[in-house]
């Protein structure tokens, strides 16, 4: 399935029983050339709404995380695992079947815009993008080489939000983003343990932006 394809199928679809909770379906937006594709779970309420990823106080600390490295989202590929709402307030967490029906999107996603580099936001897509059964707190902040690009696990924004400890180590995470983008594509499918930059080299991340 190419990507104008999946997309409109997914505007469309009732393959799940997400399509009766929902006020949209939430595709994804951004550039099909796109270094950087960022990946959440599911819609909440304002991306419901909107009909677009990363809405509300979300979106904002988002838009913060990239803007600390010289990032819009414009520049940016953003979508999420299932397309449409779970129900619930606030929504409960995708199930195994929901996510599946989903899969051929995402899949389309990523073929189409082929980045170089994909962070997995949360355990969930985390687990869907790398294939791995561990724990998010083992592989947190690791680039997995898959298919020649780099799938980077950490934590979902929400987390972020409402613990400051997580919301530090979040920072932590995407501070690291610009050197895999500077990398050349893996050939390995090994673990990329990138060494850090000297923090003289690093651009501070201002405190009050936070």
């Amino acid at each position: 399935m190419d990507f104008a394809e999946a997309q409109k199928e997914a505007l469309g679809c009732t393959k799940c029983g997400l399509c009766h909770s929902r006020t949209q379906v939430v595709f994804g937006e951004g550039p099909l050339n796109a270094e950087l594709f960022i990946v959440g779970e599911a819609p909440g309420f304002n991306e419901d709404r909107a009909g677009k990823p990363f809405q509300g106080a979300s979106g904002m600390l988002l838009d913060r995380l990239l803007g600390s490295l010289d990032l819009s989202r414009e520049r940016v590929y953003l979508t999420i695992l299932v397309k449409c709402r779970p129900p619930g307030s606030p929504p409960r967490s995708p199930r195994p079947s929901e996510v599946s029906s989903c899969r051929p999107y995402l899949m389309s996603q990523l073929a189409a815009v082929d980045p170089k580099v994909v962070v997995a936001l949360g355990e969930m897509a985390s687990r869907v993008l790398t294939g791995r059964k561990e724990p998010l707190s083992r592989i947190r902040g690791r680039a997995v080489p898959l298919d020649r690009r780099y799938v980077f696990p950490t934590l979902s924004l929400q987390r972020a939000l409402y613990v400051p400890a997580d919301r530090g180590l979040l920072i932590s995470d995407f501070s690291r983003l610009p050197e895999l983008l500077a990398a050349e594509r893996p050939s390995t499918y090994e673990t990329l343990n990138i060494p850090g930059s000297p923090a003289a080299e690093r651009e501070p991340i201002q405190p009050g932006l936070w």
